[in-house]
């Protein structure tokens, strides 16, 4: 039997060959007589022999080989160049275009659907130099390219530009364009339009095609951890500066170079088994028409043995608003000293028997330029710190063996003081200050007698000339410092210190912040200062007001024995002359940097704007938003940073009134004291109430 091929059929015909598949389409915007035009072809055949463009233009009919070279791009595809600056092409208005393929052994002869392209006549006054623009830079999604024009002659009234996608207006104009992913795989060019200074009608020229745009590439820095490294805190990845920007992220953390099981999500809890280790996090970015990258963050050692973390709320121990009765004590307050035939007094800078801001040594210069006079005399006493005009408060702290004493201080009608034995105030309301006239300081002396001798701890605030504790010589009574366990510093502007209302000193911001958590409290706050602006009050002698991260006041903080800091946020940044808000973060990481490495150990709670009824101008909020924003950034990327109070974005206050002016539009009509500017007593107990109610959970290392 005679064996068969299996490849062959008897009696089998020879399939039919296909005729090519051919297209044609325009690259040139706007072909103009004088110019050219660039037409891009495509073939099923990659053999381009064979293959040639027609034309039917000008008053001939009938379709005519060209007789062009076709450049091949690769895929089958093709560039032609029509000059159309001869015969028959040298005309304006339609011509018709199409791609020929002639027959070729079994295949049959074919031609392109027909193009037709309108062709713009030359200007009445032609420039004699129209150079074809040039493109320059990398045709990569994400990069930017330039248009050249070349040299035209004469010299044009102005070249204009405008960008094209595979030969169709993209709408943009300029000399540059930025690639999207809109143009990936096209071919992107430019028109020129050149404008003579005499005659009329404009010359166009297109750019020749480069190649198709190709997918690009992330600009990318490494991902950043955000978050405490300590055991039960929420860590956070973030990316900054991404170019262009991801529309897709994927997160996967590490725990020393291991993928955590399930924790792929942009935030990671650290848990138990996180101490000791190291922990980064690896982002997977990805956006149309650019190359997807991976990054990873640098490393985070978390520690194996954190410190203990309480609450600061655990640490409050408010002083008591009921006041003693007169079966427990007596108190009376007068412009003479106590009647004792013999008189001790234990003076305001005595080693060892105060605790307040002035010892061991004052920290600022002691003046006053509210009053043009300098106090800074040890027999006035120890004006609080700072010496600019807002009115600063006593805060002094102290233990009393005996039974008779006196506190003795300074001040003016205008102020008030308050005593507390105990934790126990020694009335309910304010103790005004005497003085002969009206704002002429006098010296006075708050007497407390005890029903029998016995130790007792004193807390007293108000007037800012602390003068020190008067005690019968007979009494052998003994004073001594008593700092409260837990002892926090404000730094702020005036806004957290005065209170714009009568009688109001003893409850003052930084006095009612120590009455409602039981904190010894020095106050930083200066009038008019922020982290831009250093101040808008003159200064006084040797004094000079500054930033918060000034020298001296972050001189202020390294050598204060203080346990917390409060930084409040200051609405003058908001105004400052050198406002922005590259310029406001900057400075806050400046100040918290350079404050870290002075107290590596000193926790600090950031507080936002104060959400004045005068911000609420489109212009301000917006200022007021962005610096509220860079404070809350701040939390994870500082270590002494444990926590930010927002009172801002919720907008604590409303409205626009005052107790002097209320205007019906919300509760500044209550909050806000006479001058407009600054929390009424109302005020300050709502505004310190709310801070100190949001300090409550915020943990820090256990004393």
């Amino acid at each position: 039997m005679l064996a068969v091929a299996a490849w062959l059929v008897v009696g089998s015909t020879p399939a039919a060959v296909a005729a090519p598949t051919l297209s044609l389409t325009r690259l040139t915007a706007i072909p103009q007589l004088g110019g050219e035009l660039t037409l891009q072809g495509r073939t099923s055949d990659p053999d381009l022999a064979g293959l040639s463009v027609e034309v039917w233009a000008g008053s001939a009919a009938g379709w005519r080989p060209t007789n062009l070279p076709l450049r091949a791009t690769g895929d089958g595809g093709f560039d032609v160049v029509v000059p159309l600056d001869r015969s028959p092409l040298d005309v304006g208005g339609h011509h018709h275009y199409r791609l020929a393929a002639a027959t070729s052994g079994e295949q049959p002869a074919a031609t392109s659907p027909t193009l037709s392209v309108y062709v713009v006549g030359g200007p009445t006054t032609p420039f004699t130099s129209a150079p074809y623009p040039t493109v320059t830079g990398i045709p990569t999604v994400g990069a930017t390219l330039q248009a050249v024009p070349g040299t035209w002659a004469p010299t044009p009234a102005g070249v204009g530009f405008r960008w094209n996608r595979d030969g169709v207006s993209t709408g943009v104009t300029g000399a540059s364009y930025r690639l999207t992913a809109a143009d990936l795989g096209r071919r992107i060019t430019v028109t020129a339009v050149g404008f003579p200074k005499d005659g009329s009608g404009q010359t166009y020229r297109d750019s020749r095609p480069g190649t198709p745009v190709s997918p690009g590439t992330f600009t990318t820095t490494p991902p950043e951890i955000v978050g405490r490294a300590i055991v039960g805190e929420l860590l956070r990845a973030e990316v900054s500066g991404w170019s262009p920007a991801p529309t897709t992220l994927g997160y996967q953390w590490l725990r020393d170079g291991t993928a955590i099981d399930g924790s792929t999500a942009a935030t990671h809890t650290i848990g138990p088994e996180d101490a000791g280790t190291t922990l980064s996090v690896a982002v997977h970015a990805e956006t149309v028409g650019v190359a997807a990258t991976d990054r990873t963050s640098a490393g985070l050692p978390i520690p194996v043995l954190a410190s203990a973390r309480v609450s600061l709320g655990s640490r409050m121990t408010p002083l008591s608003t009921q006041p003693w009765t007169s079966a427990d004590l007596t108190w009376r307050i007068g412009l003479t000293s106590p009647a004792w035939s013999a008189t001790t007094r234990t003076r305001w800078d005595a080693p060892g028997a105060f605790t307040h801001s002035q010892v061991p040594q004052p920290l600022f210069t002691l003046a006053s330029t509210m009053f043009g006079v300098d106090w800074a005399r040890a027999a006035n006493g120890a004006e609080y710190p700072g010496t600019n005009p807002s009115v600063k408060n006593a805060d002094v702290s102290f233990r009393v063996t005996g039974r008779r004493f006196a506190i003795a201080y300074q001040g003016t009608r205008a102020m008030d003081a308050m005593v507390w034995i105990d934790g126990r105030p020694v009335t309910g309301t304010p103790i005004p200050t005497q003085s002969p006239t009206e704002t002429g300081h006098a010296l006075n002396w708050i007497t407390v007698e005890l029903p029998a001798r016995r130790t007792v701890g004193v807390r007293f605030a108000g007037p800012r000339s602390f003068v020190g504790v008067d005690a019968p010589a007979a009494d052998d009574v003994v004073v001594t410092a008593a700092a409260p366990e837990h002892t926090v510093g404000v730094l702020s502007d005036s806004f957290f210190e005065t209170c714009a209302e009568a009688l109001c000193m003893s409850r003052s911001a930084a006095v009612t912040l120590g009455s409602l958590t039981g904190w010894g409290v020095w106050n930083f706050s200066e009038s008019g200062t922020g982290f831009l602006n250093a101040a808008s009050s003159q200064a006084f002698g040797p004094y000079q007001s500054g930033v918060f991260g000034s020298p001296r006041r972050l001189a202020a903080i390294s050598q204060a024995p203080i346990d917390l800091l409060v930084v409040s946020g200051s609405m003058n940044d908001v105004v400052a002359a050198n406002y922005s808000v590259a310029g406001h973060r900057a400075a806050v990481t400046t100040f918290l940097t350079e404050l870290a490495a002075l107290r590596p150990d000193l926790p600090v709670v950031l507080v936002g704007i104060e959400p004045m009824g005068v911000l609420k101008a489109q212009v301000w909020d917006d200022r007021a938003r962005a610096l509220t924003a860079n404070l809350a950034a701040m939390v994870g990327r500082h270590p002494n940073v444990v926590g930010f109070i927002d009172p801002y974005t919720d907008r604590w206050l409303t409205g626009t009134g005052s107790i002097a002016s209320p205007q019906g539009d919300g509760n500044q009509d209550r909050y806000i004291g006479v001058d407009g500017a600054h929390p009424s007593v109302a005020g300050v107990a709502y505004y310190v109430g709310r801070i100190v109610e949001e300090m409550r959970t915020l943990r820090v290392p256990a004393p």
